[in-house]
């Protein structure tokens, strides 16, 4: 096996989808390698491990990563709220990754990341997936390597009381996924879905996940002045659709990570984020626009495209936020339909999640694009 194959399929019952899947997939030598990634729908969950069982069965291939997911996406559209299997083979020897079980706590993350693997072929790329029931997950997230000693791409699993995860085996509790080797060429692109109503402003007075004052100002009006007189006249409107953004330390693209605008004090002029604030730090309004993030993803694909140049994207992943598909850009698919307008039509699998992690930051909102050259 050479090539990068993907396998999408959405049914009724889960054997069915598992035989369609299965059929699209091709039968590989399993002493050549070869690494399969794996994402199926909610209603899956209780099936996952079996079908992970039985694909490697079929397939001949030992090694997979992947979770359940809140949506799946493929080369042939994207599936939520049904039944769906997504798979990409992608033809990588066994020396040029390295399965990463599951991580807990943040204590334990570098034992996985300084083995002697690791330490030949760094600096390392990582497709992580993470369970949301684990509080720590945050800390497990801003610990992993910065870009110089790796980079890791990947999101929050569904929720379940089945395993969400396999790292070879199925797994669950924390952070897991797959390690891949320097020798791998692969480029990422992130896009935001929200965009900027104001400036950022400074938090100068506030406690965890309240906010009192900005730039010594209630955080309430300073708010209603960003958002303009219409919006401000009735904040019942803003839910859902203002959010708060902080900025990322060392950006040079102006990055910043988004967090839900969680609650509203118009006696005390307060508001509740969906983080804890410290003094000190900075935070702006933004604005959950379709119009703004369609020509967002557009761009950012645009120069992945043209940092890519002319080598041939062989396999993709993606990562969008659950709030993202048809919620944002109108129709199911759309998000896949772009990448292949300017990218062109390669194998691709991923899922929709609730929190994407870009670097070692986790984000919301957004969309993460790793292609495969």
């Amino acid at each position: 096996m050479t090539e990068f194959v993907s396998a999408l399929a959405t049914g009724s019952d889960w054997k069915a989808i598992l035989a369609d899947v299965g059929a699209q997939l091709p039968m590989v030598d399993a002493q050549a390698g070869g690494l399969g990634l794996i994402y199926a729908t909610e209603p899956l969950a209780d099936h996952f491990s079996d079908m992970v069982l039985t694909l490697r069965q079929r397939t001949g291939i030992e090694h997979w990563a992947g979770c359940v997911g809140m949506g799946v996406c493929g080369q042939a559209g994207e599936y939520h709220d049904e039944p769906a299997l997504s798979v990409l083979v992608a033809p990588w020897t066994k020396e040029s990754f390295k399965i990463f079980p599951t991580v807990s706590s943040a204590d334990a993350l570098p034992d996985v990341l300084s083995g002697r693997w690791a330490s030949s072929h760094g600096p390392v790329f990582g497709l992580a997936h993470g369970d949301p029931r684990n509080h720590h997950l945050g800390t497990i997230v801003d610990a992993l390597p910065a870009a110089g000693e790796g980079y890791f791409v990947g999101g929050l699993t569904s929720l379940s009381d089945t395993s969400i995860q396999v790292a070879d085996e199925p797994t669950g509790g924390g952070l897991s996924g797959v390690l891949i080797g320097a020798e791998v060429p692969v480029m990422v692109t992130h896009s935001q879905g929200c965009s900027p109503v104001g400036p950022y402003h400074q938090v100068t007075a506030g406690e965890r996940s309240i906010v009192e004052t900005l730039d010594k100002r209630p955080a309430l009006d300073v708010l209603k002045d960003d958002i303009g007189e219409v919006l401000a006249r009735d904040l019942n409107r803003i839910g859902g659709y203002i959010h708060v953004a902080m900025p990322v330390p060392g950006s040079d693209t102006r990055d910043y990570t988004v967090r839900n605008l969680v609650g509203i004090d118009p006696n005390g002029g307060m508001i509740a984020v969906g983080d804890d604030i410290d003094i000190g730090d900075r935070m702006m309004f933004v604005r959950r626009d379709p119009e703004s993030a369609q020509k967002d993803f557009i761009e950012r694909l645009t120069e992945l495209k043209a940092r890519i140049g002319d080598a041939p994207v062989r396999g993709g992943l993606f990562v969008s936020c659950v709030a993202r598909g048809a919620a944002m850009f109108g129709e199911a698919g759309r998000e896949v339909g772009i990448i292949q307008d300017i990218l062109g039509d390669f194998p691709l699998t991923g899922f929709y999640a609730n929190g994407e992690f870009c670097g070692n930051r986790m984000y919301g909102y957004t969309g993460v694009l790793s292609v495969f050259l």
